[in-house]
């Protein structure tokens, strides 16, 4: 059964626990990586390719509003295909959902 982790992680300043911190990976990177481990799942990136502002403010104020415009950011790259995935795994802020 071949299974795909797709996810979204920021890197860069981010907010914990009442203050600001910076980061090279993403706590979803973290974890997307942990379940590919996990279940032998392929990994892929979501990636912008205009990213976001390093500054979490910033970054923040940007995702708003591209929200409001239901704008939809240029990629990096996507897959071929989703066709070969019995299993797919959409990692992003707020948690991780498995789709089949």
């Amino acid at each position: 059964m071949a299974k795909l982790v797709a996810f979204y992680s920021r890197a860069d300043e981010n907010y914990f626990s009442g203050g600001y911190r910076y980061v090279t990976v993403g706590n979803t990177e973290k974890v997307a990586k942990i379940i590919s481990e996990l279940t032998g799942a392929d990994l892929f990136k979501i990636e912008q390719k205009i990213p976001y502002a390093a500054d979490y403010n910033t970054c923040i104020q940007q995702a708003k509003e591209d929200l409001q415009a239901k704008a939809r950011p240029e990629l990096v790259s996507v897959p071929d295909s989703l066709d070969k995935y019995d299993e797919i795994y959409l990692g992003f802020a707020g948690g991780i959902i498995g789709l089949n």
